[in-house]
């Protein structure tokens, strides 16, 4: 079969699948852009489909394409009647209120990511305006049915949005890839045009589509063929001299619709409503088959926390500045600052700072993705029943709107949670082995291996039997088990150590780091704690801690293994979370690790291991011995103790030879 065959029976299969989706599960009450999204997924190089798909120039020229036939949709279903009646607080909410809520995110995004001001503002940017494709299907969904000026404002809004958010991508994209600082005045000036530009474009645009069809004669189904070209050239022609082709589709349709004796109207409304699917299940599958849910999932936790400023704080201030001098009800503004939907338009001016090549370009991204799936299920999942439950829409045959909401509100938010969590952790555990719970001591050596050895090992908790050993066969099996837990954290470092390395030399041979090696070096930078711009930096803190120094502290934290917290809590180093109990011996080692690698106390313990790393000097315990004093609060006096019990039970043993892949790595991190 021909390649060509294979890709229409795939593109055309999806299709299939999405609208198959839809009746599934249409019940459940699922957003269904949500459906779409997850359905190319599923299809995606990391779904069972395994298609590849990373072309973002392609992704964007069909984006902008779907966006414009759904906004033409949308302008040909709104009244312009009621469109005059919310013209000013839309306008409103599609300028100022997309500042606002750039701004208030972007403040969310520079502590949640660890980001500089640019580049946070350029991350609240990408997800400061609502979706018209989310938008215009909610409102057009049969169990919204919201009252028509709540309706027309958020619809409006959608359309009228783009340009402020588009402009306000494209200026920090151009200052971050070294274009300088932008002109207020430019910009001022540049979003000014973009707005009047697309505006008269689409409403003179419409019109003179609407006179030509009354005034040729075609064949009936030319009539909606014509007057959807008309609007995709409006598009395309505003976007050519720097209007807004987005404002100038929706406008198009607006005029056209109130344009009088129009031939063929209910035809055209008919074909562009079907186009319009066509476009939204093309458009979301093809944004769920550009997305690599692995590399969301690198940013799951800090995008979700982005996701709730956005809904929870930005868009109802945005909301209450820019309706206050207007004249809707309280539960009217409570119900549109609940409808700041995201959708497709967030993930596809993620796609500017790709194809722009901006460093750190798949955090941005990849956050956007996250933040609409957040969006798609809390804030869409909940749409209806919100709608009741301010009254702005009629109620069910049947009571129940604020049980139903509510419920309904909790389940998006537990889901949304779950998939974070689970993706989160997905990801950090990365294929590693589960730790081992030995029933014996017998079962405890046979994992240990041959006596005298201490090979790396992941451990659930002591055996059961562990306090009747020989005191002095459990004072060595005792040493071999901490220096292996903290051989097996080193095990992870190592690998994540080696990826840094090769980012560094890609780096210095002026090669750009892929998407994948940009989303894993930021998800290393904020589990260290070290600045994802900085690899130095990080590769000071991604190092191994010497074994015989976790035996050390241990065996001196916990006699040697018969403390009550050692065997009832599995905790190892005198250190108790707030659970009351570490959830493995594990868990213990990894945050003992931890604390050298990411606390501030041992950034002078940190340098001295970076010196002896680019010296091609072995990290030993007694050359980092001196530097583990701030872990207790006797400082110089602990840290004497423990190079004591190093001496005396010969744990220097449990150090491995330096690593020959890291010797002489030539950097000194600075801690």
């Amino acid at each position: 079969m021909d390649t060509a065959e294979l890709i229409l029976l795939a593109a055309a299969g999806l299709v299939l699948l999405a609208i198959a989706g839809v009746a599934a599960t249409r019940q459940a009450g699922a957003p269904l852009l949500l459906i779409f999204l997850v359905i190319g997924m599923l299809a995606g190089e990391e779904g069972p489909g395994g298609i590849a798909f990373h072309a973002h120039d392609t992704a964007y020229l069909f984006g902008s394409l779907a966006l414009a036939l759904i906004l033409f949709d949308g302008g040909l279903g709104t009244r312009l009647r009621r469109l005059r009646s919310v013209l000013r607080p839309s306008l409103s909410l599609a300028t100022l209120g997309v500042i606002i809520t750039a701004g208030i995110t972007a403040v969310a995004a520079k502590y949640l990511f660890g980001l500089g001001w640019i580049e946070a503002a350029l991350m609240g940017a990408i997800v400061s305006s609502t979706d018209a494709a989310a938008v215009l299907m909610l409102i057009a969904g049969r169990d919204l049915n919201a009252r028509p000026r709540v309706a027309t404002t958020l619809e409006a809004e959608s359309g009228f949005n783009d340009p402020m958010a588009v402009i306000l991508v494209v200026t920090f994209v151009a200052w971050l890839t070294g274009q300088g600082a932008p002109d207020p005045f430019l910009a001022t000036i540049s979003i000014s045009w973009a707005i009047v530009a697309g505006g008269l474009i689409g409403w003179f645009g419409g019109r003179t589509i609407a006179y030509i069809e009354r005034k040729i004669g075609l064949p009936i189904g030319l009539y909606p063929i014509f007057a959807s070209a008309g609007a995709v050239f409006l598009f395309a022609f505003a976007e050519v001299i720097g209007g807004s082709g987005f404002l100038a589709a929706y406008l198009a349709g607006v005029s056209m619709a109130s344009a009088p004796r129009r031939r063929a109207a209910e035809a055209t409304a008919r074909f562009s409503d079907g186009l319009a699917w066509i476009a939204q299940i093309g458009l979301f599958l093809m944004l769920g088959l550009l997305v690599t849910p692995s590399h969301a999932a690198e940013v799951a936790l800090p995008a979700l926390g982005l996701a709730f400023v956005l809904i929870l704080v930005a868009r109802p201030v945005a909301v209450l500045v820019c309706l206050a001098p207007e004249r809707f009800r309280l539960n009217e503004r409570a119900f549109i600052g609940w409808m700041g939907l995201r959708g497709a338009v967030p993930i596809f001016l993620g796609a500017f700072p790709v194809l722009a090549g901006v460093e750190n370009a798949n955090l941005y991204f990849s956050a956007a993705f996250a933040v609409v799936i957040a969006s798609l299920v809390i804030q869409g999942w909940t749409a209806g029943p919100v709608a009741r439950l301010f009254n702005v829409a009629p109620p069910l045959a049947r009571g129940g709107n604020l049980a139903n909401a509510g419920m309904i509100a909790v389940v998006a938010v537990g889901f949304t949670l779950a998939s974070a969590v689970v993706s989160f952790g997905a990801n950090e555990r990365g294929g590693r082995t589960e730790p081992i719970a030995p029933l014996n001591v017998r079962e405890l050596l046979a994992a240990l291996g041959p006596e005298g050895s201490s090979g790396a090992i992941r451990l659930e908790s002591f055996p059961s039997d562990w306090e009747s050993m020989d005191p002095a066969a459990r004072r060595d099996t005792f040493a071999r088990v901490a220096a292996g837990l903290v051989a097996a954290q080193n095990e992870r470092i190592v690998e994540e150590r080696e990826q840094l390395l090769v980012m560094r030399a890609q780096q210095e041979a002026g090669i750009a780091l892929s998407l994948p090696q940009q989303a894993r070096r930021d998800s290393l930078a904020r589990r260290y704690g070290g600045r994802y711009d900085d690899l130095d930096d990080l590769l000071a803190r991604v190092d191994v801690v010497p074994p015989s120094l976790g035996a050390a502290q241990a065996a001196l934290a916990t006699g040697w293994g018969s403390s009550e917290t050692a065997i009832a809590r599995n905790s190892l180093y005198g250190r108790i979370p707030r659970e009351g109990r570490f959830s493995s011996l594990t868990a213990a080692a990894a945050e003992y690790v931890d604390v050298f690698n990411t606390h501030r106390d041992f950034a002078a313990f940190r340098a001295e291991r970076a010196r002896l790393r680019s010296e091609g000097e072995p990290i030993t315990s007694p050359a980092l011995v001196g530097l583990v004093g701030p872990y207790a609060d006797s400082g110089d006096s602990y840290a004497a103790q423990v190079s004591a019990v190093l001496n005396s039970a010969g744990l220097a043993r449990f150090d491995p030879e330096q690593d020959a892949r890291f010797s002489g790595e030539g950097r000194v991190g600075d801690g």
